[in-house]
């Protein structure tokens, strides 16, 4: 009779493999990370002689997946072998992995995702972070919820776009603090993770929305985030009587490259500069500044009079690659008029490769007075962009 393997064993015994095999450069990671894994395994038999060999498997998995989490995860290198092999690894971002845009999936199977253990219980219910992946551009907390709860995290979405947050361990508000300071950010956006009790944070330090006739000194605007911080997070969960607190740190991870062209176009009275194009392997992120009016375009390119930019023009943007290859927007881009200039900052799912050049195509939408919908895109090729990247 055929035996039957142990998929667990199995991929432990791969990762071992690799680790042994994989050549690190600069960085001689692989005996440090046996040593780990040993150090963990060894620890776990002595305090659980009594479990089974298989649940020995899966818990060194856990052991070698922390081992790599802390060590070539850390260090930004991981061969497409050994990121395979870890995207098979319980607890290593699988959230991210099904519920994840494009940029975070592809950072997972990089071994961008970073795993860390901050939690809060009380009221009969435990929150807790199980990890982030963060880009110096945005980052993305995994938030999970363990105990006496009665109702999805961020509540039951209604057909009217509201949100049923009635019953208990519904999250109704976040606070972020980066290094023990209240961080205001322009925008954060929560969405359902693989279970009821799951969730994904995303937030970056791009600019809120500022009304046109808001006094800009007295506007709030995010911080950049830096390289690293301390994180730390306040929830407040419905049916419990104190915020849950989680602490971790964050460290940047990834080769991000940035692109200042100083590249300006004009046509028809206005004017775009682009002042940063920045790649990393899990965003794309578009900086531009525009002045003026865009004559010929008339009222039917222009927002209605009782939206937020009354009688501005709503700027979209395309961007391909050399292989015509287009990118995804992501939600909660925000367009600001400021100082009599449009302000653009908008995030974008990344390239799977390093493109040779970058094509930036803005658009404006035509307004249906009717249903107030925007449709029909409107490309102004004058404005087009154009960038090397290598």
């Amino acid at each position: 009779m055929k035996q039957i393997s142990d998929p667990a064993k199995q991929v432990t015994d791969n990762l071992e493999y690799m680790i042994q095999n994989t050549e690190v450069p600069e960085l001689n990671l692989g005996e440090r990370i046996v040593e780990q894994m040993n150090n963990t395994n060894t620890e776990l038999n002595q305090r659980n002689r009594s479990k089974n060999k298989r649940m020995k498997r899966v818990v060194a998995a856990s052991g070698i997946a922390a081992a790599l989490g802390f060590g070539v995860i850390g260090s930004g290198f991981v061969s497409p072998v050994m990121a395979s092999a870890l995207s098979q690894v319980p607890l290593i971002g699988n959230i991210f992995q099904q519920y994840g845009d494009a940029g975070l999936q592809a950072s997972v199977a990089n071994g961008l995702y970073q795993p860390v253990q901050a939690k809060d219980s009380h009221n009969d219910i435990t929150l807790e972070s199980t990890g982030y992946i963060y880009d110096g551009t945005r980052i993305s907390v995994a938030l999970k919820r363990d105990g006496q709860a009665d109702a999805k995290l961020l509540g039951e979405r209604l057909d009217n776009g509201d949100t049923d947050t009635s019953g208990k361990g519904v999250l109704e508000n976040i606070r972020m603090y980066i290094n023990g300071k209240e961080y205001f950010t322009g925008s954060y956006t929560l969405k359902d993770g693989d279970s009821r009790d799951t969730a994904i944070l995303e937030f970056n330090d791009s600019p809120p929305i500022i009304l046109p006739n808001a006094d800009p000194d007295k506007v709030r605007r995010p911080e950049p985030l830096g390289d690293s911080f301390e994180l730390k997070l306040e929830a407040i969960l419905t049916g419990s009587d104190q915020p849950y607190v989680l602490t971790f740190p964050v460290k940047k991870n990834t080769e991000n490259l940035v692109l200042k062209p100083e590249s300006v176009k004009s046509h028809d009275g206005f004017r775009f500069a682009l002042d940063k194009l920045e790649l990393t392997p899990i965003t794309t992120r578009l900086t531009m500044t525009g002045s003026g009016e865009l004559a010929s375009l008339g009222d039917k390119y222009k927002l209605p009079a009782a939206d937020l930019y009354a009688g501005k023009h709503l700027f979209g943007f395309d961007i391909y690659d050399e292989n015509n290859n287009l990118l995804k927007e992501l939600p909660g881009n925000n367009m600001n008029f400021i100082n009599g200039q449009y302000v653009i900052d908008y995030n974008f799912t990344p390239f799977k490769e390093t493109p040779k050049s970058v094509t930036i195509k803005p658009y404006v939408l035509k307004q249906d007075k009717s249903s107030g919908k925007s449709s029909e895109k409107k490309y102004i090729s004058e404005l087009e962009f154009h960038v090397d990247v290598k």
